[in-house]
């Protein structure tokens, strides 16, 4: 059985999904038992659903807009934000490449990024 340390170090990607089976095994039956990990686990998913929903409220541009874009970045980041320190940070980024406009959503804890979204061409996950 896994200790509640452990399975906190691998919620982030026990909840996107990119824990190879075994893992995800353990960490889902340390979970079920313990009901500490189980509110991190529940922390972790609000956590990545508001930023989904803020991604997905933003206003679209057109697609008019979009051409200019890549046209004039050339397939450049356009946009990069970091909010917060070496302990505990956000960082969201935007590149325009041929056929979309991938962007990029990552946590950062004591340095580690933990992937938290990515969209790649035409906005999909």
């Amino acid at each position: 059985m896994m200790r509640c340390e452990d399975v906190r170090e691998l919620i982030p990607w026990y909840v996107e999904g990119s824990l190879d089976a075994e893992e995800a095994r353990a960490v889902a039956g340390h979970v079920a038992a313990c009901e500490a990990c189980v509110r991190e686990v529940a922390a972790a998913l609000r956590m990545r659903t508001e930023v989904r929903n803020a991604l997905d409220g933003l206003p679209r541009l057109s697609e008019k807009t979009w051409v200019r874009i890549r046209e004039r970045t050339g397939g450049r980041s356009i946009a990069r934000i970091d909010v917060g320190s070496f302990l505990l940070g956000f960082r969201l980024g935007a590149s325009v490449v041929r056929g979309g406009v991938p962007m990029r959503g990552d946590l950062q804890v004591l340095g580690q990024n933990i992937k938290l979204f990515e969209r790649r061409r035409g906005g999909s996950r």
